[in-house]
């Protein structure tokens, strides 16, 4: 098969099995009456945060080889980097779209700051035990599991609005057009997507390594430049609609939610199946992600986010590119 259908298939197929599975978890919310906040930074968030799960353990158990390992590392790294710059800069485009000056959080309590909080802490802590004996990885990474548990059970027991109305999804099931579908119904849609995610990551990490096989260029560089910019297209368009729909909550969980997954459920699986002793670029790759994340943290201690602020984060993965541009040269 011609390594441009391979890859640009399995590219589109994440992208249209997010679309659906996402789809499916805001339907899943409502029926089971969980609040916006919630659906948005833990179901919503858990979905599309999917693909860049999917990609590293295709990459790592469907293949094994030392590039399958630099995709997989590539992948994981490489997700937190672009939510926390190009993620950002993207839903600031957004704001400037809709003519909207600032971003006003849901609740200075929660949402976007909890995440980021909670981000910065955990992903410091598995970027820390590269230092540690390789014996110990499996219990950092049992430890990150567990502290993303106790994050979403706080995120289910504070998030405003537990006891109001929960907001109907805009639009129908996607698979069954349905406007008033069954329990059922979305779970075989959830169900559906899940494979499409799981055989387009396959897909896609197989046209990566045609790519390797080619092109002699560091593959955790390729995956960590490619493989992101489609895992992470449903985030952040799918953010950009909520936001012109003025569903800032789910906008804003829906990209923050997917950073606590990312920071702590991702690596601990990269912990676990790989090497996780991160090289210099890698270890670069990981600190600008953070400083990306730090930066969003601190223009938004007024409760409010300026659309200029959320487009200056570009300007912290133009730095990326830069650094990384040195470190090869």
């Amino acid at each position: 098969m011609p390594l441009v259908v391979v890859l640009v298939g399995g590219m589109v197929l994440i992208v249209l099995a997010a679309d659906y599975f996402t789809n499916g978890i805001e339907w899943l919310g409502f029926l089971a009456h969980i609040n916006e906040g919630a659906t948005g930074s833990l179901l919503a968030a858990m979905g599309t945060a999917l693909p860049e799960t999917l990609v590293p353990v295709a990459a790592m158990y469907f293949g094994g080889s030392q590039p399958d390992q630099a995709i997989g590392l590539g992948a994981i790294l490489g997700a937190p980097l672009m939510l926390t710059t190009l993620g950002f800069f993207v839903i600031g485009v957004g704001l400037m779209s809709i003519r909207q000056p600032r971003l006003v959080l849901p609740d200075r309590a929660y949402s976007l700051r909890s995440d980021l909080k909670f981000f910065l802490a955990a992903f410091a802590i598995a970027v820390a035990f590269t230092a540690l004996p390789r014996a110990s990885h499996r219990f950092g990474a049992l430890a990150l599991v567990v502290l993303y548990a106790l994050h979403a059970r706080a995120v289910l027991r504070t998030t405003p609005g537990a006891s109001q109305a929960v907001n109907k999804p805009q639009g129908s099931l996607h698979l069954f057009r349905d406007h008033s579908p069954r329990v059922i119904k979305v779970l075989s849609q959830v169900a559906v997507a899940l494979f499409g995610l799981v055989m387009g990551a396959h897909f896609f990490v197989q046209g990566l390594d045609q790519i390797t096989a080619r092109i002699r260029l560091s593959q955790f560089l390729l995956a960590v430049l490619i493989t992101p910019i489609a895992t992470e297209l449903p985030e952040v368009f799918n953010s950009v609609i909520w936001l012109r729909h003025g569903r800032n909550t789910l906008a804003v969980g829906n990209v923050s939610g997917a950073m606590a997954f990312q920071a702590s459920v991702v690596p601990a699986l990269g912990m676990v199946v790989t090497r996780w002793q991160l090289t210099l670029p890698e270890l670069t790759t990981a600190a600008i992600a953070w400083i990306g994340a730090l930066w969003v943290l601190w223009v938004s201690r007024s409760g409010e986010v300026q659309r200029r602020h959320l487009v200056a984060s570009g300007v912290i993965y133009l730095g990326f590119l830069g650094v990384f541009w040195g470190l090869l040269h």
